[in-house]
């Protein structure tokens, strides 16, 4: 009896062992038992926006409607017009103008920005009763940052008590520019990063609550590109990335 039991206990114990080894050395799919990684986003594929244009490379000065420019910034307004009206847009553009460029440090408010070329600030308000076209703006910023220019809305007291409601555009690859206002475009509080361009005594950039930039390919060719996400600061060529302390 015991032997009876023994060999019935072998006979298990082969069994399982050939089992066993059947299993290890059975084929299986290549991906079997593997861990699946996760999918990894990839950046949007780069399209360009209908209505780029690059501007051309004339610094001649001008006076229009009381401010001084050059004619790269002209042709880049003009061209914003062209965009704004073409979308039904209502105001003119080169009437709007209540703060041009090559200022020369007389703007403290500006803090630098227009004190080079480049810089335009516009009116949002109607010419016939003061009221502020609020159906406007967003159409006007669009065509502006289409035409080549950073551009925000300002609110009234956004800048300092007081301050009144404007767009502020700065021209983008402009070679004029002051330093103040090419960190607008790719410094650390800069439009190509998503930001409002606003210095923060904080460090804190704020988002631009109009979307992010607009990209052109004559942007791209000139070391300009579209770099929410990147390390910050890190400029294009030839951009700045001021310190917060030595902003207002």
């Amino acid at each position: 009896m015991i032997r009876r039991l023994i060999l019935s206990s072998l006979f298990v114990t082969a069994w399982l062992a050939l089992a066993l080894w059947g299993l290890r050395t059975a084929p299986r799919p290549a991906d079997a038992w593997q861990l699946t990684a996760s999918p990894v986003p990839s950046p949007t594929a780069f399209v360009e926006p209908e209505g780029c244009w690059e501007p051309p490379d004339d610094y001649t000065l001008l006076w229009v409607n009381g401010g001084l420019f050059n004619a790269r910034t002209v042709a880049m307004l003009d061209r914003a017009q062209a965009l704004y009206a073409a979308q039904g847009g209502t105001l003119d553009l080169r009437l709007a103008i209540t703060q041009g460029s090559y200022a020369g440090g007389a703007l403290a408010a500006s803090f630098g920005t227009h004190d080079g070329g480049g810089a335009v600030d516009l009116s949002v308000r109607s010419p016939v009763d003061w009221s502020v076209q609020t159906d406007e703006i967003e159409p006007m910023l669009r065509a502006l940052r289409v035409a080549g220019f950073a551009a925000w809305l300002r609110a009234e007291d956004e800048l300092y008590p007081g301050s009144v409601i404007h767009i502020h555009a700065i021209a983008i690859g402009d070679a004029e520019l002051s330093e103040a206002a090419r960190a607008q475009i790719d410094g650390t509080f800069g439009y190509l990063r998503g930001y409002d361009g606003l210095p923060q005594i904080n460090g804190v950039p704020i988002p631009d609550r109009y979307g992010g930039p607009v990209i052109c390919r004559w942007m791209i060719a000139r070391g300009f590109q579209d770099t929410r996400g990147w390390p910050n600061p890190l400029p294009t060529p030839g951009g700045t990335a001021q310190a917060v302390t030595a902003l207002p």
